[in-house]
């Protein structure tokens, strides 16, 4: 009997529903039956987790406490959530609850470190102003023994921008995807390999980028890790 999947979602909503399409697009089904069972709770109303970090404005970690106990009452035997910045309160939420809230950060660095070592040092992070400050998915891959390439402060500048209009939902017509794409190539020129997701809206950019660099989605990574462990199955299948 597969495990019941707790979605802690709003962060943004367009996240969250990339999220369960990734979960449904790989779940081996021929049945509706075959699907996983998933609550989702798309709590838009979370205070925004960039302002608190960077501004100092309103915690979201009692909302998102009180996201993390719904699911749990509602039945989930765990909870993931695609919000990369918002994992920064992980170990503080993971208290108010009494079922396991699985990393997006710490499952894409094991994944990339698993499989693709060879790339330490070459891997473009995505990611909001926020996380990066935090550090959040350096340490992560520091302990998997890799490090990352970070983008320059204006190159940061145009990222949360871009991540900005994304939650608008401005995708192919992102006012910033040809200062995205020609950040990319300078990258790829300076010997950048590939690119990692590490904002929950930056993959839904990826159909539009134009430069040949391999690319991690820390949201599919999530999504495979979820099908996994709600079949019981350790990691991530081949």
């Amino acid at each position: 009997m597969s495990k019941t999947v707790g979605i802690l979602g709003g962060m943004g909503p367009l996240a969250t529903v990339d999220l369960f399409a990734k979960i449904v697009d790989n779940t081996p089904a021929v049945l509706d039956q075959d699907h996983l069972r998933i609550i989702i709770d798309n709590n838009p109303h979370i205070p925004p987790r960039v302002e608190a970090i960077l501004q100092g404005g309103e915690s979201p970690l009692p909302a998102m406490a009180a996201s993390a106990k719904l699911l749990a009452k509602a039945g989930a035997d765990f909870i993931v959530m695609p919000c990369n910045t918002a994992h920064y309160w992980l170990a503080e939420l993971q208290a108010a609850v009494d079922i396991p809230i699985y990393s997006m950060i710490d499952n894409a660095a094991a994944f990339i470190a698993g499989r693709h070592r060879h790339l330490s040092g070459k891997v473009l992070l995505l990611a909001t102003a926020a996380t990066i400050k935090l550090n959040l998915y350096q340490q992560a891959f520091a302990r998997e023994g890799m490090t990352l390439l970070l983008p320059d402060q204006n190159e940061q500048i145009m990222i949360d921008k871009a991540v900005r209009r994304v939650k608008a939902g401005e995708l192919a017509n992102n006012p910033y995807l040809n200062e995205f794409n020609a950040m990319l190539a300078r990258h790829a020129t300076a010997g950048a390999a590939a690119v990692l997701a590490g904002c929950t809206e930056t993959p839904l950019l990826f159909p539009y980028f134009t430069v040949p660099l391999e690319r991690f989605d820390a949201t599919l990574l999530l999504a495979q890790m979820t099908i996994a462990r709600a079949r019981d199955g350790e990691g991530q299948k081949e």
